[in-house]
C-alpha cells in the first residue's frame, strides 16, 4: 500500500508499507544495503557537482 509521496525536484519518491512488512532483520539489512549501494552513487556525484561549480565562481 503507499502510504506517502515526495516530490523532490524532478524526482518522485514512492513509499510503499509493503516492501519491508513482514521481513527479518536481516532482509532489512538487505534492503538497505541495496538502496545505499543504489543511491550513494548518485548522491555522491550530485555533490561533486556542487563542489566543482562553486571552485570555478
Amino acid at each position: 500500500m503507499l502510504v506517502e509521496t515526495i516530490k523532490k525536484g524532478e524526482t518522485t519518491f514512492y513509499f510503499h508499507d509493503d516492501y519491508c512488512k513482514n521481513t527479518t532483520p536481516e532482509e532489512v539489512e538487505v534492503i538497505l544495503n541495496n538502496i545505499a549501494r543504489i543511491a550513494y552513487p548518485a548522491l555522491r556525484a550530485k555533490y561533486m557537482r556542487e563542489v566543482q561549480k562553486d571552485e570555478t565562481a
